[in-house]
């Protein structure tokens, strides 16, 4: 049973009322730990995290060291306020150190704080203690959560110890393996096989549809999410994918109008709101873009990843509408997170005063941003990409050619820009060059900056056969 069927289930709706009665009525109810914990979970889920807390504190107090509640708040601890110290006092009172949630959740504990060898030598070590009965099912959970935090290298290596192959739940995290190891063809075989077996699974269309759009597929994973929808109007994992297979097609106001329904249906996460913002920066409605990011930055002001972007997001429209003063504002706020590269923000500082036209304070901020990163390939490309987008074609032009004359084969960044340089520059030739390199190594970078050029249906790898069958 689904989370969604389960909270419209009669048990769940009176075990509900009967807490919310007594809670209104300033008296207690008799409810089993894991039945309250299900109660926490629905709050949560609704984005009533101190309601959610609320209950589950209660439901610790009644039931002290009982594993579920305290696996709910360790959890919330970890995720939600990044309190790893808390994550530990929590785990600390379980009473059953031999339950198979205690180890995974201090597995997790341990993948979060970057210690994923740690974590694999723990449950290596469980491993050992746990009955023949629940080995299987051991295996698949260790390797679902290494996927979960994409360590795939240790989801393999657990995945590889279970017998049962052709199993659904075996089958899926072989998929999802071979997704991030770029192998799209062979993902999208699984996903499918599943697919055969449950035609009305949600989640297969979903990762078809995540697999599909990482291939470059855009119209197939649009068709897969429609596919989930249609099983599920509210799926938002469904919504979220075939909003940003329409933005990366350039139907934006078609993806503007997915992106607000996970909005709707999400009001209490950052990534709709996010995405909106960056919609209508797109649709040059920068006013209205602001609003909807500064409601995504205070939905994520728990969520550093999800901040520093928003932050940075802000600090680039701000400074757009010239309001380089706010904009600084948000570049302080970027640089104020939590394991943040300083480089990065030095050159968005640098932007604001060039797109203010300092061109001084600019440079000087462009040049410690090199000079403090050692000249890291990445940030000289970021000065460069900030020199370009403020119009000085030739500067990042001499930037990016130097950059790029001397990159290994494995980088795949700039070239469109330097292409985008080239053929501003009437350069031709090296356009062409530039063109067909950035169409090998990178063609979601040539489709963001030179895809306006070319025919939209046209795939992003045939763009140099387009221009040279055109000349």
């Amino acid at each position: 049973m689904t989370k969604d069927n389960f909270y419209n289930s009669k048990e769940f709706k009176d075990n509900l009322r009967k807490y919310e009665d007594a809670e209104k009525n300033g008296c207690s109810t008799y409810l089993e730990s894991d039945e309250l914990t299900d109660i926490a979970e629905y709050y949560n889920s609704k984005g009533e995290l101190d309601k959610a807390i609320k209950v589950i504190d209660y439901a610790i107090s009644l039931f002290p060291g009982a594993t579920t509640p305290l696996i709910f708040r360790t959890r919330i601890s970890l995720l939600v306020n990044n309190d790893s110290e808390r994550a530990e006092y929590f785990i600390s009172q379980i009473e059953d150190k031999t339950d198979l949630d205690y180890y995974y959740i201090k597995a997790e504990i341990m993948i979060v704080n970057d210690k994923t060898d740690e974590a694999d030598a723990y449950l290596d070590g469980r491993f050992k203690d746990v009955d023949d009965d629940d080995c299987e099912d051991f295996i698949i959970d260790v390797a679902t959560l290494f996927a979960d935090y994409d360590v795939m290298d240790k989801a393999q290596k657990w995945l590889a110890l279970s017998e049962n192959k052709d199993a659904d739940d075996n089958k899926e995290l072989q998929g999802r393996i071979e997704m991030s190891k770029g192998n799209f063809k062979e993902s999208e075989r699984i996903f499918n096989e599943l697919l055969d077996r449950d035609p009305y699974s949600g989640p297969h269309w979903n990762q078809l549809a995540s697999s599909q759009y990482m291939a470059n597929n855009i119209q197939e994973s649009i068709t897969s999410s429609e596919f989930s929808i249609a099983i599920n109007p509210d799926d938002e994992e469904a919504i979220l994918n075939k909003a940003n297979g329409l933005f990366f097609l350039g139907n934006v106001d078609e993806a503007m109008k997915y992106y607000k329904r996970l909005a709707t249906l999400r009001p209490y996460d950052e990534t709709g709101e996010m995405f909106q913002g960056i919609t209508l920066i797109k649709l040059n409605r920068l006013q209205e873009a602001v609003i909807h990011l500064q409601k995504a930055a205070e939905l994520a002001k728990n969520q550093p990843v999800s901040l520093l972007e928003i932050y940075q997001t802000l600090a680039y429209t701000m400074s757009s509408l010239g309001h380089s003063d706010q904009a600084l504002e948000y570049i302080t706020k970027a640089e104020a997170l939590e394991n943040v590269n300083q480089n990065e923000l030095m050159v968005l500082r640098g932007h604001v005063c060039l797109e203010q036209g300092d061109q001084i304070k600019a440079q000087e901020y462009f040049q410690k941003a090199i000079d403090d990163s050692d000249s890291s390939p990445q940030i000289i490309l970021r000065t460069a990409i900030s020199i370009y987008d403020n119009g000085y074609v030739t500067q990042s032009y001499n930037m990016l050619n130097t950059l790029l004359s001397v990159a290994d084969e494995e980088w795949t960044d700039g070239y469109a820009y330097l292409a985008s340089c080239c053929k501003e520059l009437n350069k031709e030739d090296e356009y062409a060059e530039a063109l067909k390199k950035a169409c090998e190594k990178n063609p979601d970078e040539v489709k963001s900056i030179l895809g306006e050029n070319f025919p939209q249906d046209l795939d992003r790898a045939d763009y140099y056969d387009y221009i040279i069958n055109n000349k």
